[in-house]
């Protein structure tokens, strides 16, 4: 399994080759990202997430909409990069996160409860589609490290890092009645709600300008003019840009949480295959 091999130190003081998967899940705000990151954690063995909405700026160092004057949470300059690769770095190299590490993310509401929860019966079967995969000697050394992230693929330097892509989108009024039916968000200083207006206002015409290169795409699937998921095989125009190529992009429309992780599922069972055939 073609993977980032790095040699790390056990509890015991024994060293051991960790091999690190990098699982990228990136699309607009409200949709499905966490809770499918969630779901793959739970699926997936020895598995952690990166949220990317760690490493926001502090508030009083944020952008501020021109428009508005309010902060921008939706736009690049709202996230520290360079923190961020860094620490998938360090996760790389130790199979861990760095001890000063705190996920302010995982302590959010935002995907940790959805309304109809999967059931354990219907998890077990992708549970053990995956460890097929895995060969028996690579079982206890393999790491699974999911990137959970409003604009993943923007940086060329973090899209690099990440073995399997995947955008996860829905049409305009969803992923709207989804955002403003949040309570809220923790930050760094406390608490964050949206004002009125803010996803018309800051979040939808940010989507919009920083992932421009899969709104085409995007738009064309949520007007039925293609499938639920753009395979990341698929060869078009649009995938010229460097930010779409190698992703697989699924549109969940208002299909349940069930159908969305199966689907991801279905592909990450398909990009694993792929990633072992490669490495014999």
């Amino acid at each position: 399994m073609s993977t980032h091999g790095r040699v790390a130190e056990d509890g015991s003081g024994t060293t051991r080759n960790i091999k690190v998967i990098t699982i990228g899940l990136s699309g607009p705000s409200s949709g499905g990202k966490t809770t499918t990151s969630r779901y793959l954690r739970t699926i997936l063995p020895n598995s952690t997430i990166l949220h990317q909405d760690d490493f926001y700026l502090p508030e009083d160092q944020l952008p501020l909409d021109t428009n508005t004057g309010l902060a921008n949470w939706d736009c690049p300059g709202a996230i520290n990069f360079d923190q961020m690769i860094s620490t998938l770095t360090y996760v790389k190299e130790h199979g861990q996160f760095p001890p000063e590490f705190d996920s302010l993310e995982d302590k959010n509401p935002v995907g940790s409860k959805p309304s109809t929860p999967i059931a354990d019966e219907v998890l077990q079967p992708m549970k053990e589609k995956v460890m097929n995969l895995i060969p028996p000697e690579d079982r206890e050394n393999i790491k699974f490290v999911i990137l959970d992230g409003f604009i993943l693929y923007v940086n060329e330097a973090l899209r690099k890092t990440i073995d399997i892509k995947f955008f996860l989108t829905a049409p305009y009024q969803i992923l709207k009645e989804r955002r403003e039916s949040r309570k809220g968000y923790a930050t760094l200083e406390g608490y964050w709600e949206d004002p009125p207006g803010y996803f018309d206002n800051i979040v939808w015409p940010n989507y919009l300008i920083w992932n421009a290169p899969f709104v085409d795409i995007t738009t064309a699937m949520e007007a039925g003019t293609e499938t639920g998921v753009y395979n990341a095989d698929e060869e078009t125009t649009s995938r010229s840009d460097p930010m779409t190529q190698g992703v697989d992009i699924i549109s969940s429309g208002d299909s349940s949480v069930q159908s969305m992780v199966q689907t991801a599922m279905d592909l990450l069972v398909k990009r694993l295959s792929e990633l072992n055939s490669s490495s014999s």
